[in-house]
């Protein structure tokens, strides 16, 4: 009997799958920094009016919410302790509901102010928190996001075990976005708003979405928003292309923006529903949306930080390539002549950093006797510095060495910022200084400070 061919080689396809049946989730930014009472009276501010505003969404559909706090005279603040009321309010009647605590830099642009919000504990920590990933000019003002303050935001969320929210308002951002993620400082599956329509990003059209939307990887879930009157068109475009949406009034302070009425979260919330629901798709509830984001998953994490782990005789190459990259690659004369600064890397005594198959960073030591040892040759790949990955090699080669019974660690170094790392983060005293003898390390320097540490100091 001849097999007939399949439908899709005789005719180039199976037709187009229908809307996506994934239920929708729905986050809701409350307020923000710009939006104000003058513009919209419905605009919450104080505590009451955020945890009962936030009561009305719940129940209207949405279990995302991103939550601005203000001061007595309703200024946006980054005091931490208002936050926290907020979030042990609504989850006092709504537990499971995702709480996301904005990071924004727009007017508190100190780091400490930025992140102090993520120190919360308890039922005040937050589920989220925001991250735009890079700077961007908004029509009147500038949201300066360095990259330092964006990796630095990024690790104290990874200490903590908190989502970040990912900000995006151009194609730029998003690979940005996919750069934290190769150096270990977002989670493996993220969840991110694509928002479009502000002036000075990316424009608000169905096609502007739809670029974004095919960069993004799977296993992230997205969100998109529309910025003013661009609201409702992208939020409805989300719905059809299989998204979800942010929608509220940070984004657009209008129901109907050609006639300027004012819009109530929650009647924004109940139009996505309705729309939702007239297209097939269900509303997520909180804790279908929590297992979608694997909220407090820290495997989550863990799947994008470096392992450490000892040295294999097959690492070689790539181990004297990272040395190499700061000229502390072991030098040898000849096999039979020692070269006057380190000539070798004893693999047994040696630790590798190994992110996503890559090796990125180096760390060994060498025994001086019963009690003593030289720490040596840490390095970490360039792209991947601030990452904390010279941190875990380092903790990782002092713990073995206290647990074989050595007391006492020196070490040598000609960098000035390495030197700091070592005094400051590690308690290292600086105790004299060693000539050179090879241009090993900073060839601009012609000696080594000396630092030594007392492991089990008695």
């Amino acid at each position: 009997m001849i097999k007939q061919p399949a439908y899709d080689a005789l005719y180039g396809g199976n037709p187009p799958h229908g809307i996506s049946q994934h239920p929708l989730i729905i986050n809701v930014c409350l307020s923000g920094n710009l939006a104000n009472r003058k513009i919209n009276p419905h605009v919450p501010g104080s505590i009451q009016e955020i945890t009962d505003n936030a009561a009305a969404v719940i129940e209207a559909g949405a279990s995302i919410l991103h939550v601005h706090a203000y001061d007595a005279e309703n200024v946006p603040t980054w005091q931490p302790e208002i936050f926290g009321c907020i979030f042990e309010n609504i989850r006092a009647d709504y537990p499971n509901a995702v709480l996301v605590a904005t990071t924004s830099g727009r007017i508190h642009t100190e780091i400490e102010k930025r992140s102090a919000v993520l120190e919360l504990d308890g039922k005040a920590k937050p589920d989220m928190a925001s991250l735009t990933l890079t700077s961007l000019n908004f029509p009147k003002q500038a949201s300066v996001n360095d990259p330092e303050t964006v990796q630095e935001l990024c690790l104290r969320m990874r200490d903590r075990n908190i989502l970040p929210e990912l900000e995006a308002f151009d194609l730029g951002m998003l690979n940005y976005a996919f750069y934290l993620q190769r150096k270990g400082l977002l989670p493996q599956r993220c969840y991110i708003n694509l928002l479009l329509g502000s002036l000075g990003t990316v424009p608000g059209r169905v096609l502007d979405l739809a670029n974004l939307v095919r960069e993004i990887p799977e296993g992230w879930t997205w969100a998109a928003a529309g910025i003013g009157r661009y609201q409702l068109p992208i939020n409805t475009a989300a719905i059809t292309m299989g998204g979800n949406v942010r929608v509220g009034l940070e984004d657009n302070p209008f129901y109907n923006f050609s006639e300027r009425e004012p819009a109530r979260n929650e009647a924004l919330v109940k139009r996505i529903v309705r729309i939702s629901q007239e297209l097939g798709r269900t509303i997520a509830t909180p804790q279908e949306t929590r297992e979608q984001l694997q909220l407090g998953n820290r495997n989550n994490w863990e799947a994008t930080q470096a392992k450490i782990r000892k040295m294999k005789p097959e690492d070689m190459d790539g181990v004297m390539a990272i040395l190499s990259k700061w000229n502390m690659a072991p030098i040898q004369a000849s096999p039979d002549i020692p070269a006057p600064e380190r000539d070798r890397i004893d693999i047994d005594n040696t630790f590798v950093a190994e992110l996503q198959g890559q090796l990125v960073g180096v760390s060994s030591y060498m025994l001086l006797d019963k009690t003593h040892a030289e720490t040596a040759s840490l390095a970490v790949e360039p792209d991947f510095l601030g990452c904390g990955i010279g941190s875990q090699l380092q903790e990782t080669r002092l713990a073995e060495l206290r647990n074989r019974g050595i007391r006492h660690v020196r070490t040598e170094s000609d960098r000035p910022d390495v030197i700091h790392w070592y005094v400051h983060k590690f308690g290292y005293k600086i105790t004299g200084t060693n000539p050179k003898k090879h241009s090993f390390g900073d060839p601009n320097r012609d000696h080594w400070t000396v630092l030594e540490f007392d492991l089990n100091p008695r």
